[in-house]
């Protein structure tokens, strides 16, 4: 079987001791077969590692630091959860507005801590924000770190989290670019209205610099699109009707309905094949794949 390896930071990956590579947030396989039970560990600097066995029973319960992902003939594997070796306390960046006051501080985990007349609360951060700078936006408040960006409420509560190529702010309107692929040169640019407990996606955009091929063909770029654009549409509850051809139109409510809940969309090397995410239990997601067919520049049919 087809095992994917990845994680939130890199890693040095070894099977029963063996080195296999190093692992970040873009794919690498191997053939591997569950009956085999190797022992698997992520080893990431200045963290401790996350070790399991790879048995038969990671497809009922993932171990704990990693998600699980149901493939169509693999598994992918997802290590994040690595707890610090230093535990050292060293402030990152503070900020304070309207009698709230937040700070981001490391004590082993990057931390935020925020006291305001509504309390104090603290939420862990990943890693990428172990340098960062606080703003606050529209009553919510914004981490910006290199290539991270996190929305919390005043309440600790994080509404955003995502790696990002670039973002800015404007009256109470968040822009972002998050990359999606890098093996397809796509990114997806994002919109999110701000208030003060909510950060609500409004609207994506895809942008993709050339075919797989390296073909610049703009109607080959927006056939390759389209499919993934549809079904993010879908997922964020925002107007499908129009990647639909006319006959399919009025069946649009239909197919939200057959496509199901769903948390997230992932392309496939197919451009017409797109993987809805759906979660089983907590660390544990399944892949179900639906394919579209294309016409004039809509969508004719959807499959499951």
């Amino acid at each position: 079987m087809k095992i994917y390896f990845l994680s939130s930071r890199p890693c040095a990956l070894t099977l029963n001791g063996a080195y296999f590579g190093v692992t970040d947030g873009f794919e690498r396989f191997a053939e591997i077969s569950l009956k085999d039970n190797l022992f698997v560990r992520f080893a990431p600097e200045n963290a401790l590692p996350v070790s399991f066995f790879l048995t038969e029973n990671i497809r009922f319960d993932p171990p704990e630091g990693c998600d699980v992902y149901l493939l169509k003939g693999a598994i992918a594997l997802y290590a994040h959860g690595f707890q610090p070796t230093d535990f050292s306390l060293r402030a990152v960046a503070q900020k304070r507005e309207n009698g709230c006051v937040a700070t981001v501080f490391q004590q082993g985990a990057v931390q935020l801590s925020l006291q305001s007349e509504l309390g104090f609360f603290v939420a862990t951060l990943p890693p990428s924000f172990s340098s960062c700078e606080i703003t606050f936006e529209s009553g919510l408040v914004l981490l910006r770190a290199p290539d991270s960006l996190a929305v919390f409420t005043k309440k600790g509560e994080r509404l955003l989290c995502e790696n990002v190529l670039s973002h800015e702010t404007e009256n109470g309107v968040l822009k972002a670019r998050l990359l999606l692929s890098d093996s397809r040169f796509r990114f997806a640019d994002c919109t999110y209205a701000l208030s003060e407990n909510a950060c609500t996606r409004t609207g994506f955009s895809l942008v993709q610099t050339r075919t797989q091929n390296g073909e610049t063909d703009e109607r080959k770029l927006r056939d390759e699109l389209l499919p993934y654009a549809f079904f993010e549409s879908v997922l964020i509850g925002a107007d499908h009707a129009d990647f639909l051809a006319p006959e399919l139109q009025l069946k649009a409510r239909d197919i939200v309905s057959f496509l199901g809940d769903f948390v997230a969309v992932t392309p496939t090397a197919d451009p017409c094949v797109c993987a809805l995410i759906r979660k089983k239990k907590e660390r544990l997601f399944e892949a179900d794949y639906y394919s579209v067919e294309l016409r004039d520049g809509k969508i004719a049919d959807v499959k499951g």
